[in-house]
């Protein structure tokens, strides 16, 4: 009987380390593909702004992949970076004070919208536009999205999938 229990114990844990692993490199790989291209876009930013210091890297997948980098230029200016993943597309460079900022989208946002609940801000291109994409739940506790243009401050769509 202690043979047929030291066994059943064995399998069980033999089963639980091997699922722990699986999910360990599935994970693992998830995340690399996130970050990858990071490194030659932090690149492509500091060559083209001109940065001295970066402070972080965010990936964008929209109509095309981008990597949008905020750092600081060599004149103490707070700046983002737009880089695409295709190097045939132009990387554009914006200083914080020269759009709105994250709560500026989040208001516009509210003025046209029901958020309940806030989930996500972060800086997004379509083309030559320089986007807030922000991400909340609505008043039917749905994920909607809208776009608020990083220049004018306005809206400029909102989607609920």
């Amino acid at each position: 009987m202690k043979k047929i229990i030291w066994m059943i114990s064995s399998i069980v844990v033999l089963f639980l380390l091997i699922g722990i692993m699986s999910f360990t490199w599935i994970y693992q790989s998830a995340m690399s593909q996130k970050e990858q291209g990071h490194e030659a876009a932090i690149e492509r930013a500091k060559e083209k702004a001109k940065l001295v210091q970066v402070e972080q890297v965010e990936t964008f997948v929209g109509k095309e992949k981008q990597f949008i980098v905020k750092g600081v230029n060599n004149q103490k200016e707070t700046t983002y970076v737009w880089v695409p993943a295709s190097k045939n597309e132009k990387v554009i460079a914006k200083t914080a004070k020269e759009g709105i900022t994250s709560d500026q989208a989040v208001q516009a946002v509210k003025k046209e919208n029901t958020v309940t609940t806030l989930k996500d801000v972060k800086l997004a291109r379509e083309g030559d536009v320089l986007l807030w994409e922000v991400t909340y739940l609505n008043e039917n506790n749905q994920y909607s999205f809208s776009y608020v243009d990083f220049t004018t401050g306005q809206v400029e769509k909102n989607l609920t999938p």
